[in-house]
């Protein structure tokens, strides 16, 4: 294992790019998992980039936001001599959008609406924070196993295109032209809007299931980005309805327009939308679109999809008070009459039969106006009649106020209430007949009045996966928030809801989203090691971890009460666990050499070592025969013999030499 900074344990390579590669590793002072980017040696050298590393994984640590990977810590470690920067981060664990594409293929638009949501509230903080992404792409947004979404890699990117064009760096940028803004292919700078379009070419591919632009080379792809138009995303999704294909189509191109005036201008504009289409209301961008023909659901009849160039220019920009002012999308420096030349490439024009269709509806339009007027003025065989009046356009007036100018109009209100997800309360809907309809006075006029939002019940979520409670909202009409809590439990298994908000039984407008506690089991603690300590310092230390100490006490030379050794080192264990902990009795001593001393010669060699046996256990048994006169009554063995362990009250027994003349003989 390499240990970086004193701290951070490195594992294996989960991730690897042209870059730099990414470690599991272990925080050691904390005890947490964490993930490990480095940059590669190679790239390591230069040392103007390695500033320029360092200074913008300073600036991503500033960014707080749950869907933005948390980025722990920063520093430089030595390898091989060199200083290679890194960054430490949170690790999460889930499948990027490119792995998702990959197995399963293209999303709903709804759902990857859902899923770009919280990716858009990200962004807002990042350019708020003044940091651009710069390298938005399906592998940098991850859903995690708990249904989070995260953006990955902020500040990186602005670190590689601190001072040239993004066409001219490395490998690493080039990877992803599919995703590059015409102003970063053009070498000019970038800034929020460039993620506007990249995160809008996201969009397009998880909804079709391939990038709006393709080719040979980045570079093809790039000059595409400048160059062409898209084909409307709608042209490869099957089984939608006219309503479905305008707002998948207004909000992507809108995103993905060539002039960063053109497109939101804001990742909160792109985020609204967003909302809009995860639940199938109609954009503010589908509000603003311009059809291209004179059908009703903004395509012309028979050829709803192909529209090609012509509906990529005609959507307009939403969110601003201007929105719908903006020029439509112009690629720089070519002319406006590209549009003409894409039709006579597609093939022969078809301009005479449009105008033929727009000038035939135009004089059925003047007529039909003509013989209502003169139809409804007629009264009994001819004569005109000035007593109609026409019912006023009231939609979205409050109601005492749409009320009070029907009445003054002459006509009579009978008011029905209607629930409405997008209507204001108290606001006008629709009249029955609709406004400009000519009445007679005393006529009756429905006005159909918001409600607000139809009222459900809460359910209970207590004890489900995120899973079952997503199914379980949706069911009610309700939604899971994005953003899920987790907390230990030590009575809910992990992976389930421990609490809800609002509460369960609570009467909420439909729509409105449960934010949810999920409980990630009971706290972990990792076993640390306290070999060496005292019993009271191991005790200590265990017990503000929340641990319990169990003792197993042992013979050995050790000092009474030292710790030798922690069951599970290193290991985690729930919060409350025993920890069992081998502890020293301070029992053994090393056996002294007492031969040939007499018996209280030896008593006192065994007092200086620690022995604290009674003079009784020192025991004498059989003699053993000398021939040396002076080695009379000596200690000649001992049992434990000199060197071996002894216990300080354990019983010694020795043997005395017995001089005998027969053992003088040979």
């Amino acid at each position: 294992m390499t240990l970086i900074a004193d701290r951070y344990e490195l594992g294996d390579v989960i991730g690897t790019g042209g870059m730099s590669e990414v470690f599991a590793a272990e925080d050691t002072l904390l005890g947490r998992g964490v993930a490990v980017k480095m940059l590669r040696p190679e790239m390591a050298r230069d040392l103007n980039f390695r500033e320029r590393f360092r200074r913008e994984a300073q600036n991503s640590g500033r960014l707080n936001h749950p869907a933005i990977v948390a980025v722990y810590d920063t520093g430089e470690a030595e390898i091989d001599g060199l200083g290679v920067p890194y960054i430490v981060m949170e690790r999460v664990f889930g499948r990027t959008l490119r792995e998702i594409l990959h197995a399963d293929g293209p999303m709903r638009p709804a759902e990857a609406a859902r899923i770009l949501e919280p990716a858009c509230r990200a962004l807002t903080a990042s350019h708020e924070a003044g940091i651009v992404h710069r390298d938005i792409k399906p592998a940098n947004i991850m859903i995690t196993n708990t249904g989070q979404v995260k953006v990955m890699d902020f500040g990186i990117a602005r670190a590689l295109d601190d001072s040239t064009s993004a066409m001219t760096q490395t490998s690493a940028v080039i990877g992803t032209a599919q995703y590059l803004s015409p102003e970063q292919a053009r070498g000019k700078p970038a800034d929020g809007r460039s993620d506007i379009y990249a995160l809008g070419c996201v969009f397009y591919e998880l909804v079709t299931g391939r990038p709006p632009f393709q080719g040979e080379t980045p570079f093809a792809v790039a000059y595409q980005h400048v160059q062409e138009d898209p084909v409307p995303p709608s042209h490869h999704i099957a089984d939608l309805t006219p309503t479905e294909a305008v707002n998948v189509d207004s909000v992507i191109l809108t995103a993905i327009a060539k002039h960063p005036a053109d497109r939101y201008q804001n990742a909160d504009e792109l985020a609204s939308e967003l909302e809009l289409l995860s639940r199938g209301a109609v954009t503010q961008a589908a509000r603003s679109h311009v059809s291209p023909a004179a059908g009703g659901d903004g395509y012309a009849d028979g050829d709803r999809r192909d529209v090609g160039n012509q509906a990529a220019t005609t959507v307009m920009a939403a969110g601003g008070a201007h929105a719908a002012q903006r020029p439509a999308p112009v690629a720089e420096g070519r002319p406006r009459r590209r549009d003409d030349r894409a039709r006579h490439r597609r093939g022969p024009s078809n301009w005479p039969r449009w105008v033929a269709a727009a000038l035939a509806v135009v004089v059925l339009a003047i007529s039909g106006a003509f013989a209502y007027d003169f139809f409804a003025n007629d009264d009994d065989g001819g004569g005109t009649s000035s007593s109609a009046v026409a019912v006023p356009d009231v939609v979205g007036w409050q109601r005492t106020d749409a009320e009070q100018t029907l009445e003054k109009a002459g006509l009579r209100v009978d008011v029905n209430e209607e629930p409405s997800p997008d209507v204001p309360r108290g606001q006008v809907i629709r009249t029955n007949p609709g406004a400009g309809s000519r009445l007679q006075p005393g006529t009756a006029v429905e006005l159909i009045v918001s409600s607000g939002r139809e009222i459900t019940d809460v359910p209970d979520l207590s004890g489900m996966t995120l899973d079952e409670a997503r199914r379980t909202l949706e069911k009610a009409g309700l939604a899971l928030k994005g953003q899920v809590e987790e907390e230990e439990s030590d009575s809910v298994p992990a992976g389930q809801i421990i609490s809800q908000n609002p509460a369960t039984g609570s009467q909420i407008s439909k729509g409105t989203e449960i934010a949810v506690t999920v409980s990630t089991g009971k706290k972990q603690v990792r076993v640390p090691d306290l070999k060496g300590l005292s019993l009271d310092e191991a005790r200590s230390t265990l017990e503000s971890m929340g641990l319990r100490l169990e003792p197993n006490y042992i013979d050995s030379h050790e000092p009474e009460n030292r710790v030798l050794a922690v069951e599970g080192t290193g290991s985690e264990v729930d919060e409350g666990s025993s920890v069992t902990v081998t502890i020293s009795n301070g029992r053994l001593i090393a056996m002294p050499s007492i031969t040939r001393m007499n018996r209280a010669q030896a008593l006192a060699a065994l007092r200086e070592a620690g022995w604290q046996g009674p003079d009784s256990a020192l025991t004498v048994g059989e003699p053993v025969a000398t021939g040396a006169l002076t080695d009379q009554d000596k200690i000649a063995v001992s049992t434990p013999a000199a060197g071996e362990d002894l216990l300080r009250d354990q019983s010694v027994e020795v043997r005395l030499w017995d001089f005998r003349p027969e053992a003088l003989l040979p």
